[in-house]
């Protein structure tokens, strides 16, 4: 993640590993589908920013380590929250992106997955995603919740240029999502009346 020394002060200074994956190292299929779960355990002061770290560490590294012209299947959730929308114009920059949600499986809730193939994985704005993403880890990972918080709050400033570019792109591929979403809410034994 771009990082090559551990503060001596950090609390997790230990439990760091050391790089995994070499440079150059690429694969034409990346999967993110890491979450994190409540059976996790972790230091209270992870408990806000470890989604956050989880998600950009496996987009930074899946990026990093795609082949070009590669497929990344990405577990997102809702469809119309801002960092989702702004995770899904960034891939549609340098990719061919779908939308999958299983019907079945998970159907009530609001997962669903990207799926992004061709993806040009060394164009200029997947570098600049990178970059992005591993500057979103380090806060994550180093800084105060208040470098967080306006880190996070500092991404909604291009939200009118994003919707405007983006928004009918969004709601397009986010109706299916939606649709499936909306009738299994329907058919949920908890939405029936007694």
């Amino acid at each position: 993640m771009g990082v090559t020394n551990i503060p001596e002060e950090h609390p997790d200074h230990d439990n760091f590993l050391p790089r995994a994956l070499q440079l150059g190292e690429t694969y034409d299929l990346v999967i993110c589908d890491g979450q994190v779960l409540c059976t996790h355990a972790r230091a209270k002061y992870r408990e806000g920013r470890e989604a956050t770290r989880l998600a950009v560490t496996q987009l930074a590294l899946g990026l990093e380590h795609l082949t070009p012209g590669g497929t990344m299947v990405v577990l997102l959730h809702k469809v119309e929250a801002w960092n989702t929308i702004r995770l899904l114009s960034k891939f549609k920059q340098c990719a061919s992106i779908k939308l999958f949600k299983p019907t079945r499986a998970h159907a009530k809730r609001s997962s669903f997955y990207m799926v992004a193939t061709q993806v040009e994985s060394r164009c200029p704005q997947a570098a600049e995603a990178i970059v992005e993403w591993q500057r979103m880890w380090k806060i994550a990972t180093f800084g105060t919740d208040q470098e967080l918080d306006e880190t996070i709050r500092a991404s909604e400033a291009d939200v009118e240029d994003v919707l405007t570019k983006f928004g009918p792109d969004i709601i397009s591929m986010g109706r299916r999502v939606w649709g499936i979403q909306t009738e299994a809410l329907a058919k949920a034994p908890f939405m029936k009346e007694p």
